[in-house]
């Protein structure tokens, strides 16, 4: 165990050291992958050992912090960071990782301040570990606020936003957020230190709980893509082509999830249930708007976007059943489907690239790039919910348990998911099979056409194992 709690605080700091060596490496124009690159991709990797070094260590029947780590900050007042793991964190915290060494693959070319942007990205991972790693108020506040540094900055210089309200706009929803989740860590802060899980448990007056409890809410939804947040999301995803910012901005929702995850309790407090409803009633609105939007849109980053919303908001009201039975399911779905999101921007950003350098309309563009085709299709088919990857059974297990509690609102969910995956298929479907009258434009630039190369195809068809053993036993890597 206490081998156990070295490698908590080993998976915050190698990311940090990361930062610090790709600082001080050189930049190298005649090399075809820079020092900062290389620093990158071996830092990610080796936080990846360290966490499968910790999964082999952890008890997955218990269903508790594994080890929990303090630190004290101050004595008066009297902080302490507090720091825990178990299955759950630990594989939201790898599938990050993932994820993020796939967007720097897609951006292994992209010379502009390219140590800039690895150096962001590093340091977004090891708060980002920090903050599925915090078990009390204090220290998820810290990580929950800090976390906004990296992506601010990787948003506004590598993102390719040209309207400054969008940035405003990012800037004022989160800081929203921080506003609510700060009075909320005020009023509970004559308890102590209070743990996450000791925060349902805490005896409050009726104004009491509408004032913590709504202002833990806010907190939370202001980072989810749901209405009326969801318009920043959809502002800032729709303009970013760098697929690194790109899926580090698409991960800020999984913090409000994983927050109501963690703080809301499985019996939800009477004064909070009005408002539930219509909570669901929204979410379920939502979800099916911007899923009919993402049918009618040509943009493929739209599409990306709308089928992340339907799934970050059915995680969202499969958590908020009374019951934690499907914790586990919504864990081993994410782990998914980060990974096939995060890869399939990768491919878009190729594709994206080479129809711009070719000047030629990505209709049919499959057709002369057979590694990218594999690959596109294959990632398609597993985020419509094939039998590919763990989000499969797993997605099954948590629209059985909301069709259990509400059958109606599991309906409209499953309207929503149908929905979502029609928009990816429809482009899938545009990308592979141009029109007749297409063809010969197509087949007279086939030349300039570049697949993407062995190296990055060889990546992909891991990515692709990955999910395949994710599906057989989503926890293979400690059987």
């Amino acid at each position: 165990m206490e081998n156990l709690k070295n490698l908590v605080n080993i998976i915050i700091i190698i990311p940090l050291l990361g930062v610090f060596f790709t600082s001080l490496s050189r930049e190298d124009n005649k090399s075809r992958l820079s020092n900062a690159f290389c620093v990158g991709v071996f830092t990610i990797l080796s936080n990846l050992i360290v966490l499968w070094r910790a999964a082999l260590q952890i008890n997955i029947g218990k269903d508790s912090w594994q080890v929990v780590e303090k630190f004290n900050w101050m004595e008066n007042p009297k902080i302490e960071l507090v720091f825990g793991i178990d299955v759950f964190s630990l594989m939201l915290i790898a599938a990050v990782h993932i994820a993020v060494l796939l967007g720097m693959i897609g951006i292994r070319r992209n010379t502009y301040r390219q140590k800039a942007l690895i150096v962001f990205a590093l340091m977004f991972l090891s708060l980002i570990s920090g903050y599925f790693l915090a078990s009390d108020f204090f220290s998820f506040y810290i990580f929950f606020e800090a976390l906004l540094l990296p992506l601010f900055m990787m948003i506004g210089i590598f993102g390719d936003i040209k309207k400054q309200q969008i940035l405003y706009r990012f800037f004022l929803y989160n800081l929203l957020g921080a506003v609510f989740l700060f009075v909320a860590l005020m009023a509970l802060y004559n308890h102590q230190n209070v743990s996450i899980r000791e925060v349902s448990q805490i005896v409050l007056s009726g104004h009491g709980e509408v004032l913590v409890w709504g202002s833990i809410f806010i907190a939370f939804l202001s980072r989810i893509p749901i209405w009326p947040f969801h318009y920043w999301i959809s502002s800032v995803s729709v303009n970013i082509s760098n697929p690194l910012v790109f899926m580090v901005a698409n991960i800020i929702p999984l913090t409000g999830v994983y927050g109501l995850i963690r703080f809301f309790p499985v019996n939800a407090p009477e004064v909070l249930r009005p408002y539930l409803l219509i909570l669901e009633i929204i979410s379920i609105v939502t979800m099916l708007l911007i899923s009919l939007i993402g049918i009618t849109k040509k943009d493929i980053q739209y599409k990306i976007f709308a089928y992340m919303t339907v799934y970050y908001i059915m995680y969202l009201l499969g958590a908020l059943l009374p019951t934690d039975a499907l914790l586990m399911n919504i864990g081993f779905s994410l782990f998914s489907y980060l990974i096939i999101v995060a890869a399939l921007e990768v491919m878009v950003a190729h594709i994206d690239n080479q129809r711009q350098s070719g000047e030629i309309s990505d209709c049919g563009i499959l057709c002369s790039i057979r590694r990218s085709s594999v690959v596109f299709s294959f990632l398609i088919l597993a985020a419509i919910g094939m039998p590919l990857s763990s989000m499969f059974l797993n997605n099954m297990v948590i629209l059985s348990g909301l069709m259990k509690f509400n059958i109606k609102m599991a309906v409209c969910i499953l309207l929503a998911m149908v929905l979502s995956a029609i928009g990816l298929l429809q482009h899938l479907f545009y990308l592979k099979y141009p029109p007749e009258k297409d063809e010969m434009s197509l087949n007279f630039k086939e030349n300039e056409i570049e697949d993407i190369s062995m190296r990055v195809f060889g990546v992909m068809i891991m990515t692709a194992a990955l999910l395949v053993l994710s599906f057989i036993n989503p926890l293979w890597f400690i059987g």
